[in-house]
């Protein structure tokens, strides 16, 4: 800084320096929590910002450094405060950091809630929801798509272990409580009736247990949940139970006839 008439100035280059760091404060967080917000309005997976996230970790990192730095000399010394100016660049270098944090956070966070999303709006179904060629995959980063692999294999090794007469051990180890065989046989059939895969993200209670459904293709004789077999043609319409088409309207096969 130098002083001139007696005005406080500063040298140029440093007054570029300053004005520059305190400007873009927070401006690459605030980016990425808007990004996270178009997300949700459009429903979609939007490329991800390598640079913007970069920097933030960058301008988090030299937050970090610059407050062990300047806070050193008073943590040292016993007794000694800090002066105003002091105090308030410490707080100021906090608060960015803490929202530097929050931002990455949400960003990220909000990535993983969409691609849980685009994977039960496909029925629970990963190769239909992250297909070769599909918007949501090409936006996907390496972690993405490790995350929505994981989070695949993970819903698979639930549900199977709920069905099948396989898996009848591993539910018995589940259950604490084996002495109430009533109980258990209950809560076995309750989950046999759910299907993870079939309903989508929609949890509203249905309001009609029967619905109007036309055929798309041709499907040929298929056995409903309830054990009756049916012959679904192309183009022709049926009223039938919603349990039973819902997997068939997830993937396609039926539509909603309003």
């Amino acid at each position: 800084m130098r002083e001139s008439n007696g005005s406080v100035g500063f040298i140029k280059g440093e007054e570029d320096s300053d004005r520059s760091f305190y400007s873009m404060l927070g401006d690459n967080a605030q980016q990425l929590v808007v990004e996270s917000h178009r997300s949700i309005q459009t429903r979609s997976l939007l490329p991800y910002n390598t640079n913007t996230v970069r920097t933030v970790i960058r301008e988090s990192h030299n937050l970090a450094q610059s407050i062990s730095t300047t806070a050193a000399p008073f943590e040292a010394s016993q007794g000694a405060r800090p002066t105003p100016g002091v105090s308030a660049e410490l707080i100021v270098s906090a608060l960015a950091l803490a929202r530097n944090k929050r931002a990455l956070y949400v960003y990220h966070q909000e990535r993983i809630e969409t691609i849980k999303d685009k994977f039960w709006e496909k029925g629970g179904v990963a190769s239909n929801a992250f297909a070769q060629g599909m918007e949501t995959r090409q936006n996907m980063t390496t972690f993405d798509e490790a995350f929505a692999k994981g989070y695949s294999d993970l819903c698979l090794q639930f549900k199977t272990s709920w069905y099948g007469g396989s898996s009848r051990r591993e539910r018995d180890e589940f259950m604490e409580d084996e002495e109430d065989e009533e109980e258990e046989d209950e809560l076995v059939q309750l989950m046999d009736a759910v299907d993870l895969f079939g309903g989508g993200t929609d949890i509203a209670p249905p309001k009609d247990l029967m619905v109007d459904v036309r055929v798309t293709k041709d499907m040929g004789e298929v056995e409903l949940l309830s054990g009756n077999r049916i012959n679904l043609e192309k183009g022709k319409q049926y009223f039938l139970p919603r349990e039973d088409v819902e997997a068939m309207v997830v993937s396609g096969a039926v539509e909603l006839v309003e």
